[in-house]
């Protein structure tokens, strides 16, 4: 019996880490000890564990953050939940505006989940994508939402040499970085025809109410509209549609 209680409160424990990774952002080992009440080597093994599950990563100033496996709870409550409703409206908006494919997808592990779509209704179009899993790396709100993560936790996604859909070169994981520097410094995401041939994307990252990347609105449209003063235009729409639903989250969030 005690063994069992021993393994319980090591789940307590665990469980109350993650709850302050959810409330803080962001948790040292010295403030986890002084949480639970345990010794810091405790505490570490705590949060290493939660580590190795992708609950947690380290960030370059040794402090844990939420991990790709906690995003991707939060991501599937607030999809099911909230994010698809409140997304919607603006993503017709977009087809409004654009008459092109918009879509809203969320980072699980490697790959995104597109779990939103409002189709254009011009002729040549890109269709819906809703039940959709493509690799992150090859995708234009993959890439928006890769950026937004700890370059440590990118090192640990696509180590040089190995990815997570097969391997992945040393070229390959430069180029990979370099491009998330690019999403990062002018704020999308760019996909040319690297997860569909003929098929070019942009996509704008949506973060939570409290800050966190939880999502991406893209817009696809066929490559031989991807051009010039269009991309502009694509840009402004999707960054304003983004903008709005993160205005929304916070409304709800504090309504």
């Amino acid at each position: 019996m005690g063994n069992k209680t021993g393994h319980l409160e090591s789940v307590d424990a665990a469980l109350r880490l993650l709850q302050m990774l959810g409330r803080e952002g962001q948790l040292r080992v010295t403030d986890a000890a002084d949480e639970l009440g345990v010794a810091a080597s405790t505490a570490h093994r705590l949060l290493s564990t939660l580590r190795y599950r992708g609950f947690a990563v380290q960030a370059g100033d040794r402090t844990y953050r939420p991990g790709p496996a906690f995003t991707e709870l939060a991501a599937s409550h607030a999809s099911s939940i909230d994010l698809c409703a409140v997304s919607r409206p603006h993503l017709e908006w977009l087809r409004t505006t654009l008459d092109e494919t918009s879509h809203l997808v969320v980072l699980i592990g490697h790959d995104v989940h597109f779990i939103a779509s409002v189709e254009a209704r011009r002729p040549l179009r890109v269709g819906a994508r809703v039940g959709a899993v493509l690799p992150a790396h090859r995708t234009s709100g993959g890439k928006a939402l890769l950026a937004a993560l700890p370059r440590e936790e990118i090192d640990r996604l696509y180590p040089a040499g190995q990815s997570g859909n097969g391997l992945l070169t040393m070229t390959e994981a430069a180029t990979l970085r370099r491009e998330l520097e690019t999403t990062r410094r002018r704020g999308y995401g760019v996909n040319m025809g690297e997860s569909e041939r003929g098929i070019a994307a942009l996509g704008v990252l949506v973060r939570g109410y409290d800050g966190h990347p939880l999502a991406a609105v893209t817009v696809s449209v066929p490559a031989v509209r991807f051009s010039g003063g269009r991309v502009k235009e694509l840009v402004n729409a999707v960054q304003t549609a983004t903008q709005r639903i993160n205005a929304d989250l916070a409304r709800q969030a504090n309504g």
